[in-house]
């Protein structure tokens, strides 16, 4: 059979400078994948084994191909580490013009950020026309949020203030489909507004990904227990509030919070557990990096752009004053 070639693969082809792929047999492709073709001016050559090279022309697929892409869920069981930012900007163009700045992924804030799900979908739906994953952190454990977002397309949701087993067994209700939880299912944009609805049917919870935020005392003391339940993906750690908990707000690096993190890492793997964490910079990204964690959030898009004007003024004020 075929392999599937989604808009997001050719679009991190044209981003690597190329211009057109060479196959042995033509792809099964995606409306969106053959609109990214016609797009970019992108070509994919076929050619047998032994046989002329020949270009070939998208071909017209059903509308429940059209649905189909790699999933975070694979990209998160590569090697390579994700390294994107926080999004804070309740508007779809903010979300799209990041998307297509380099990033693996963009992380909707929707804890701290003035946003409603109907501008969260409209986020997501800007961001898919990028190469970057779309990851919503939600504002509080909840059946609604986390169904809400789960529906709206998010490639994963992340959960704030985890503290107990309680907490992640009522992430694991809302977050999975009957008989692992109880979330419903409807003709949201997850299921391409109900005309893939029927593909659910067989393992339903697959590409679904579920991120719990450590950044409290409490969820330290319960890190085990917390490890121990297996449906989800990822412990993502938060030095802000966890800094915050332990006493030593803002020393990111003091030792008492610098070793828990550590623990936190080296449990997490222990468990087969991938681990991500917020970096304020380039260079706590690096640190945490050398430490072999898989994805890093390296501040926001309102904080980088914060960073880079002070730094462009500083030099300005410079050149100015130089005589």
């Amino acid at each position: 059979m075929p392999e599937i070639l989604t808009a997001r693969e050719i679009e991190e082809y044209f981003a690597r400078g190329l211009k057109s792929i060479v196959v042995q047999e033509m792809p099964i492709l995606t409306d969106e994948a053959r609109d990214a073709m016609r797009r970019l001016d992108f070509e994919i050559k076929v050619q047998p084994s032994g046989g002329e090279t020949k270009i070939k022309e998208p071909a017209v697929t059903s509308p429940a191909v059209s649905k189909c892409r790699g999933s975070f869920k694979e990209r998160l069981q590569k090697a390579k580490p994700l390294l994107g930012t926080f999004i804070q900007t309740a508007h779809p163009v903010m979300a799209e013009f990041v998307g297509k700045l380099g990033f693996d992924f963009l992380l909707i804030d929707s804890e701290h950020s003035a946003m409603h799900i109907e501008t969260i979908q409209s986020m997501l739906q800007g961001i898919a026309a990028t190469p970057s994953f779309g990851i919503v952190r939600i504002p509080t454990i909840s059946y609604e949020y986390i169904t809400s977002c789960l529906d709206a397309g998010a490639d994963a949701i992340l959960i704030p203030q985890v503290r107990d087993v309680e907490d992640v067994l009522r992430v694991r209700d809302a977050a999975l489909y009957p008989p692992e939880g109880r979330r419903g299912i409807g003709p949201g944009r997850a299921t391409s507004f109900g005309l893939n609805i029927m593909e659910r049917k067989v393992a339903p919870n697959k590409d679904t990904v579920v991120i719990l935020q450590i950044e409290t005392r409490e969820a330290v003391e319960n890190l085990d227990k917390i490890l121990d339940v297996e449906f989800y993906d990822m412990i993502f750690v938060g030095p802000g509030d966890l800094s915050m908990n332990l006493g030593v707000f803002g020393e990111f690096s003091n030792p008492i919070l610098t070793g828990e993190i550590a623990n936190i890492i080296r449990k997490s793997k222990e468990y087969k557990k991938k681990v991500g964490i917020f970096a304020g910079n380039i260079e706590m990204a690096v640190q945490w990096l050398k430490q072999g964690v898989d994805l890093v959030a390296i501040n926001s898009e309102l904080g980088l752009l914060a960073q880079y004007v002070k730094q462009s003024l500083g030099k300005l004020e410079t050149l100015i004053r130089e005589p």
